[in-house]
């Protein structure tokens, strides 16, 4: 009777250490940020998947036009890797590598972190990012390419758009292991760079996922509703990169 009792202290003592043990509910809320975050003790890392992507930098200027570079990346696998553990990456931007396990809805963002991007290019996608001091005419014509981009026999076309800090050219479209550079717009590179890669990740999955923190507007840890490809289309997001965060 003794030992049955020790045995069950025992257990009832690993139990509750364990849960101890595990992140706090917001650190991670169904693959959404919680509205108010929790950024200490085991989601201090979660933090580093976040970025300010304001323009910071008024004199910055679009570099000269020149002909869109086409980068082929390593393959870095595909692994899932949950809050609180950071991720770093050896391409800035990453074209493959380890992310989160939720990807995002497709469609638009005041700014969506590459930790969860980046499985959504293990899907198929096509991510879009800009430089957050980047002409508005410009964030408006990648917008207007990627909602006039027709559906293919999978669904609706597979698209995330977002300000990238840091982004070397004025914008980039990746796919899985490929990126596009470019800084002015050029509509038959980026057709052709869509011929060459889009659909051709590891995985063809055309439905949205579950993360939606910023997305379309919305606020971290508000559930999405329908389509980001449908709810997007013929909304303006002018600004959202400048004046959002």
């Amino acid at each position: 009777m003794r030992r049955t009792c020790l045995t069950f202290l025992l257990a009832c003592a690993f139990v509750a250490c364990n849960e101890t043990a595990l992140p706090p509910a917001n650190c991670d809320l169904q693959g959404a940020l919680a509205a108010a975050p929790d950024w200490s003790g085991a989601c201090a890392a979660a933090e580093a998947d976040w970025a300010d992507a304001r323009c910071v930098d008024a004199a910055w200027q679009v570099p000269l036009c020149t002909a869109a570079t086409v980068i082929d990346g390593a393959d870095f696998g595909a692994q899932h890797i949950a809050l609180p553990l950071a991720i770093t990456y050896t391409d800035n931007p990453p074209m493959s590598g380890p992310h989160r396990g939720d990807w995002p809805f497709w469609g638009e963002y005041a700014f969506l972190p590459k930790q969860f991007w980046l499985h959504g290019l293990e899907h198929g996608a096509i991510a879009i990012l800009y430089n957050p001091c980047a002409p508005q005419d410009l964030v408006d014509t990648l917008r207007k390419w990627a909602q006039n981009e027709p559906p293919d026999d999978a669904g609706a076309f597979r698209w995330l758009l977002t300000p990238y800090p840091g982004l070397d050219s004025a914008f980039s479209l990746v796919a899985w292991k490929h990126r596009l550079k470019a800084n002015c717009w050029d509509a038959a590179a980026a057709e052709q760079f869509r011929d060459a890669h889009y659909r051709k990740a590891s995985e063809d999955v055309p439905f949205d996922g579950t993360f939606a923190c910023t997305w379309a507007g919305k606020s971290c840890g508000v559930a999405g509703g329908a389509s980001a490809a449908s709810a997007t289309d013929g909304m303006s997001m002018g600004g959202i990169h400048r004046d959002a965060q």
